[in-house]
């Protein structure tokens, strides 16, 4: 078994999210057709109980509904195509940001990750395996200290490895839930729904974003990163020390400020959206070319007075 076991495990994942995707969709559109009946006589009932519904308000609420509707349609059809090429963008951009020549389908593969790693500690390995036997007993103490920073650097990009992996699968499984949860925003008191999934959404894009920096920048460092040698061509025991901690602290960025951004862009995003905001810029403008056309038919009846 290999390090691709892991990019086995993540590609078992995305496609069964995929799948599972592909057949909520199913319900997504039924859910949107209730909910659009709902919301039509929600709109429309207090108009007509009031008994002073006019022709200008009943078309002014049937034209904002229909748009609304169609912007949720839409979005619905192309959910899965558009998340899609969200993920990719959002991972070239911060690659692109680390101005390295990785591929965002690199960075589909966590175990080019711990491979990395695997070669990071290559020497320290070697050295290792040169030092068996008796000289062990007499340097145990070297032994010991360079066994710790090749696990520490293994275990660090491991950890890394595995965050990639997770911020992949957190992604589609957003877009998983997305599928049915976004059609609860055409009414208002079920729009925290359609919030949370917009939420999660641009959160997970906002770690692919950071994440791609980060690994961007940390893989081609440590692709040229060398250890200091000894005269007799061993890896010195002070830059094995160090590139531990460096590890250490790649993994701990890694872990850290993803999680952080995608915390902060989920919590504005929640606090900046409600289930009416699109809606209430579109009603905005519509209720002022309403205002001005009563305004002329007003003034032209005056005119015809």
């Amino acid at each position: 078994m290999t390090a691709t076991a892991l990019d086995t495990i993540t590609a078992a994942f995305v496609g069964a999210l995929q799948a599972g995707t592909g057949a909520l969709a199913a319900f997504s559109l039924p859910l949107l057709g209730v909910f659009a009946i709902i919301a039509f006589y929600v709109h429309m009932g207090p108009l007509v109980a009031s008994g002073s519904v006019n022709s200008g308000d009943a078309l002014a609420s049937v034209l904002l509904l229909a748009v609304k509707m169609g912007i949720f349609y839409w979005l619905l059809i192309y959910l899965a195509p558009i998340a899609t090429a969200a993920m990719e963008t959002f991972l070239q951009w911060g690659m692109a940001a680390a101005s390295t020549p990785i591929s965002s389908a690199t960075m589909m593969q966590p175990s080019t990750i711990i491979d990395l790693g695997f070669k990071a500690v290559l020497p320290i390995q070697q050295l290792i395996s040169r030092s068996a036997g008796w000289s062990n007993v007499w340097n145990y103490s070297n032994y010991f200290i360079y066994t710790v920073a090749k696990l520490a650097v293994l275990i660090a990009f491991f950890l890394v490895g595995l965050h990639l992996m997770m911020t992949i699968i957190e992604y589609h499984m957003a877009v998983l839930v997305g599928t049915v949860l976004i059609p609860w925003g055409v009414l208002q008191p079920t729009a925290f729904f359609t919030e949370f999934s917009i939420g999660w959404l641009t959160g997970g894009l906002v770690r692919l974003l950071v994440t791609g920096a980060i690994v961007g920048i940390a893989v081609p460092l440590f692709q040229i990163l060398k250890l200091t040698t000894t005269p007799g061509d061993d890896p010195s025991l002070y830059s094995a020390i160090i590139m531990a901690f460096a590890s250490l602290v790649f993994a701990l960025l890694s872990w850290i400020v993803p999680g952080r951004a995608a915390s902060i862009a989920g919590r504005g995003v929640s606090l900046a959206l409600h289930g009416g905001a699109l809606i209430a810029g579109a009603a905005g403008g519509l209720r002022g070319i309403i205002a001005v056309t009563s305004a002329i038919r007003g003034i032209s009846r005056m005119m015809q007075r």
